[in-house]
């Protein structure tokens, strides 16, 4: 055996644990009370009542099943798709607290995304080269996004559009439709759709000071490392073993 290959043994050994899951989960967490992100409150008026929502709280468990489905996926756990089906409208929510008039729009996009990925991993599970479907999902999640941005911010404020905000919000939405919509194809290329997208979204965390979010994706930036080496591998061997079948 090769270095190379026990290299590659190695890290997909890594991908596969369920300790960095745990390490991904604990990361969250520990960011989230020294940063003291667990005591942000949300204060709203509805029906002449005040209320006060425990946004923080709210936001690391969301942040914490994120984590968690992230890592079934990069493993090919199908439960990790259904996690994202759920999860994406309680996230959705939480964006909109903070800021991101958009989202209201685009997360039931990635709901569906996800949704359809999820029956797709049901029926099979093939992975697949980059093709002609692979550009055309990109493109179509990025015209969706800045669509529906858009929308967002015109329909559901008065105030004058923050471009610097929006394009802040609505790149890194249109990467994630994209890659969402080709997760269903298990493209092991698509991993650095998801690297384009981490960088995005550090970025948009900090601006909408969630910070919970941002350790989160900068664990994603090492995970999608892992997934690209790890899927690359498996295709591989699933193409040798179609070639000896």
């Amino acid at each position: 055996m090769s270095q190379t290959t026990n290299w590659v043994t190695q890290i997909k050994k890594i991908t596969n644990s369920s300790y960095l899951d745990f390490i991904g989960v604990a990361l969250v967490l520990i960011v989230s009370l020294l940063l003291n992100y667990h005591n942000t409150k949300y204060s709203f008026t509805w029906n002449k009542i005040n209320y006060i929502f425990p946004l923080g709280y709210v936001s690391i468990i969301s942040t914490c099943f994120s984590m968690t489905a992230t890592r079934f996926v990069t493993k090919k756990n199908n439960l990790g798709n259904l996690i994202h089906t759920f999860n994406t409208m309680v996230a959705g929510t939480i964006d909109f607290l903070l800021g991101n008039l958009g989202a209201l729009l685009t997360y039931p996009v990635s709901f569906f995304g996800n949704l359809f990925a999820y029956r797709i991993w049901k029926k099979k599970q093939y992975l697949n080269s980059i093709d002609a479907v692979f550009y055309k999902n990109m493109a179509l999640g990025m015209v969706l996004s800045l669509v529906l941005n858009y929308l967002g911010f015109t329909v559901f404020s008065s105030e004058n559009i923050n471009w610097q905000l929006f394009f802040a919000i609505a790149i890194p939405a249109g990467i994630s439709f994209g890659g969402t919509f080709n997760i269903g194809r298990m493209y092991p290329d698509n991993w650095f759709t998801w690297q384009f997208y981490n960088l995005a979204k550090i970025i948009q965390n900090i601006m909408l000071l969630n910070y919970a979010n941002t350790a989160k994706y900068i664990f994603y930036l090492v995970n999608a490392c892992l997934g690209y080496i790890s899927w690359r591998d498996d295709k591989q061997l699933q193409d040798q073993n179609k070639a000896v079948a």
